[in-house]
């Protein structure tokens, strides 16, 4: 494949929020989370776990937690004076969960930042010289992963959503699913075979997110 072939191909990614009622294959599935895995990350620590649940029981229970949590969630905000704003916004944070084959948790746990307790334990300032801890090395390296398998899942013939919403849950899904300290979740991948056909959305323009620094400094 060509770079401009394979800048095409991303492009045509979408995220998929409705799916066909269809299973999938245990060794396709194998083959995202193995996707996941191959993406960089501080210091080789690989800093991340991921949950597939297939079994239905278990997707319901984390769709109705996720679903009880936006409800609540409604029911203060139509107090305020953003109620309309809210109103079907809220039903994307469970609906892709709904019909959705596998439900991905992926999560990740922070390490002690190393190159901070050696600057510290020479009498500096970690402060002042920020290292990876100032990036979030590990949530950054563990959202690569996440990238890999929703490409992963391109590739197979699978849609997929990478949701934020069900944070709103996370203390539910942490329950049911076993998810304890210092692991903690990032968003949940509702997963299947696509039933929707989306546009493409709009990107901002190269010129909008790109600086070029090029040839000699004044």
């Amino acid at each position: 494949m060509t770079g401009v072939a394979h800048l095409e191909w991303l492009r045509s990614r979408r995220s998929i929020r409705v799916f066909q009622a269809r299973s999938i294959e245990r060794d396709v599935l194998t083959r995202l989370i193995e996707a996941a895995t191959t993406a960089p990350s501080s210091t080789n620590r690989q800093p991340w776990r991921f949950s597939v649940v297939t079994g239905d029981s278990l997707r319901r229970r984390i769709v109705e937690a996720v679903r009880a949590r936006t409800e609540a969630m409604q029911a203060i905000i139509s107090r305020g004076h953003h109620a309309a704003d809210f109103a079907s916004y809220g039903d994307f944070f469970f609906e892709p969960l709904a019909t959705a084959a596998a439900i991905v948790i992926p999560q990740y746990r922070n390490y002690p930042d190393l190159i901070a307790q050696l600057i510290e334990s020479g009498g500096g300032d970690p402060a002042s010289m920020p290292t990876a801890g100032a990036m979030q090395a590990e949530l950054c390296s563990t959202s690569a992963a996440i990238m890999a398998l929703l490409l992963q899942a391109r590739a197979e013939g699978l849609g997929a959503c990478w949701m934020a919403g069900p944070m709103v849950a996370r203390d539910d899904i942490h329950a049911l699913l076993g998810i304890t300290a210092p692991w903690r979740m990032v968003g949940a991948v509702a997963l299947g075979f696509p039933e929707e056909s989306p546009d493409a959305r709009p990107r901002k323009q190269l010129e909008q997110v790109v600086r070029w620094h090029e040839g000699e400094n004044p």
